[in-house]
């Protein structure tokens, strides 16, 4: 509402008519603007939890949101408008009118907030009971950071501990009296899982005097480097991985950014190199064009995957199913095929696979079946990559994991590459990919043979 409250009187200050923002294609500009404004917020975190930033911090943040925007709808109207200058004074009392207002409302927003805590009392006394490790790291990271308004009344356990700066206040047996006696809010449970009865007592003397009970949970023991809270049918539910690309959004826009890139990359460059690569390919060997073979894709689902023939026919004697792994200097693969692997103009064709929905641009590679079946019981994680699209190029591939992995330790690299991946993701880390791709296209890459 702000956004549009500036457009319009920009379009006030430029032209002296307030209706002059029905004006098609400046309905169209400021739609424009608004998406823009959307997919950069989101990459910059302008409006996540106002806990993550100071108020500096987050103008600071704002700062650079303003310029990505600013220069974003210059190049739009710069690319699809040949009068685009008639436009720049809006653009600039636009800005300028953001410039002047978001400040104020960011912190308007921060003094409504702190107002509406204060008067909740936002600050909560807390006891945690169990001593050990993983509760000296909540009192570490969470009490003393201070972020979350907690003020910690103490520590019990039966083990008598030191390193609370004398919050110790005694055993689990004592909890009843000092639910009684001390003003607390909630109770955050640290204890061993395998204490079951002093978790059973902690939980039934809390209920009985009307305390809230938190448990805390050490997932870190696990690898786990992220985790996901829902719930089911009244149930709190943590998922033990969260990825961006389980979001309904996130998949939308990767979905979209994989067709109109596709399309253009087809329309574009494929239509015809395709014909180029083809006859080279009938000139050099006998066979098809094209190679079809059958991978794992999203979910474990077979899916058809589409290269450039890159080597020689097998006899029909031969047994198929018979895998073997491209080697370096490998005497199956023809001299165009080699030129083709360098480059990685084989695997154009998945654009097509792309287009089809059974592949992404940026994903894990799609491994050969028989690669699979051996690596998935003897590499942690492995089937986690089939979680998200397989893409034609991916982190790992970017980061030279390519080529043979003629060692356990060799996929096992891999496999790290694509699962930061997949819980890192976001469109400018694809794009980043897929620039550095388009590099070792060029310069050719030694681990592709």
């Amino acid at each position: 509402m702000l956004l549009l409250v500036c457009f319009a009187a920009a379009s006030y200050f430029d032209t002296g008519k307030i209706l002059h923002i029905v004006w098609p294609p400046l309905v169209v500009i400021f739609g424009s603007s608004l998406l823009i404004w959307y997919v950069v917020a989101r990459i910059f975190l302008l409006y996540g939890e106002i806990t993550i930033f100071s108020f500096s911090q987050e103008m600071t943040v704002f700062l650079r949101h303003l310029a990505t925007h600013l220069l974003l709808l210059i190049f739009l109207l710069f690319l699809f408008y040949q009068d685009f200058y008639i436009y720049r004074s809006l653009i600039f009392y636009y800005h300028i009118l953001i410039f002047a207002t978001i400040p104020f409302q960011k912190y308007f927003f921060r003094v409504t907030v702190a107002f509406i805590r204060k008067q909740y009392k936002y600050e909560k006394n807390i006891l945690i009971v169990g001593a050990g490790a993983l509760a000296a790291n909540f009192y570490r990271t969470g009490i003393l950071n201070n972020s979350l308004k907690y003020n910690l009344v103490g520590v019990i356990d039966d083990v008598e501990h030191h390193s609370f700066n004398g919050k110790y206040l005694g055993s689990i047996q004592q909890l009843p009296d000092l639910l009684k006696f001390n003003n607390i809010d909630e109770v955050f449970l640290a204890l061993p899982n395998d204490e079951t009865e002093k978790i059973d007592y902690v939980i039934e003397v809390c209920e009985k005097n009307t305390k809230r009970v938190n448990l805390i949970q050490d997932f870190g023991r696990h690898g786990l480097p992220s985790l996901k809270v829902t719930n089911y049918a009244g149930f709190p539910v943590v998922g033990l991985r969260y990825f961006p690309l389980d979001e309904a959004e996130n998949k939308f826009f990767k979905r979209l950014f994989d067709i109109i890139f596709s399309l253009v990359f087809l329309v574009l460059i494929y239509s015809w190199l395709a014909p180029i690569i083809a006859i080279a390919i009938k000139l050099n060997s006998r066979g098809p064009i094209l190679f079809k073979q059958e991978r794992w894709g999203l979910n474990n689902k077979k899916i058809i995957c589409y290269k450039f023939r890159t080597m020689y026919m097998r006899k029909k004697e031969e047994d198929e199913n018979n895998f073997e792994q491209a080697k370096r200097n490998d005497k199956r693969v023809t001299s165009v095929g080699r030129f083709l692997r360098k480059t990685s103009l084989d695997e154009l064709p998945q654009f097509i696979n792309v287009l089809s929905g059974s592949m992404s641009i940026v994903g894990p590679r799609p491994h050969p079946i028989p690669l699979s079946l051996e690596s998935k019981d003897i590499i942690p994680n492995y089937m986690l990559r089939h979680l998200v699209k397989p893409g034609i190029t991916g982190w790992a591939q970017v980061n030279g994991s390519r080529g043979e992995t003629s060692l356990p330790e060799d996929m096992h690299k891999r496999v790290n590459y694509d699962l930061w991946y997949i819980e890192n993701w976001s469109f400018w880390l694809d794009c980043q990919i897929i620039f550095q791709t388009i590099v070792n296209m060029i310069k050719g890459d030694e681990n592709a043979y």
